[in-house]
Parts: structure tokens; sequence; C-alpha cells
């Protein structure tokens, strides 16, 4: 079985999620802003119980973004994972115009 990776990309109303295992779109759900500062380490854990391998999660910010990505996830600085997940907070990368 293929990696499972999932993006999570914030927004100002909540975060666009997709996973995908190699080519092959596994999910892809559009959340609103979580009521609970746990919603996002607990959804990465509940697909690693789905998927054999470790899940790597990508949590995309941008200049826009970086203010929604704490709302989202208040707690990412200090989790960077457990057993079931990976998480790495990246830029998304600057389109031209």
């Amino acid at each position: 079985m293929r990696e499972l990776t999932v993006t999570l990309l914030p927004s100002s109303h909540g975060a666009t999620i997709c996973a995908t295992a190699g080519r092959r779109r596994i999910l892809e759900a559009r959340l609103p802003m979580p009521w609970h500062a746990r919603a996002v380490p607990t959804l990465l854990e509940a697909l690693g119980l789905w998927h054999p391998l470790p899940i790597r999660a990508a949590l995309v910010v941008d200049e826009r973004s970086h203010a929604f990505a704490t709302r989202l996830y208040p707690g990412w600085f200090p989790d960077f994972g457990t057993d079931a997940y990976v998480l790495e907070v990246v830029a998304r990368p600057k389109t031209e115009r």
C-alpha cells in the first residue's frame, strides 16, 4: 500500500483537506473552522487507523492564510506528529501572475 499524504489548506472559513495515496485521491473535503483545538490531530490519527503506514500531513500556509492556520489548528507549533502521522508546516509556493 502506498503512503497516504494529507494536505490541509486553511482559509477564513475553515479548511480544504485532501488525502492521496500515490496518484489516487482518497478523500477531499471542505470543513468549517473546528470547534475544538484537537480536531486536526484527531482527524489525522483517525485516518491513520484506516491506513497501515504513518500519514504524512502538511499544513500549507501563505501570506493570506497564516492567520487562519493558527485558528484551524491552535496547537500546531508543539505538535509535529505521533506514531500515526507526521505533520509539517510548509509554505505555499508563490505563483506568478
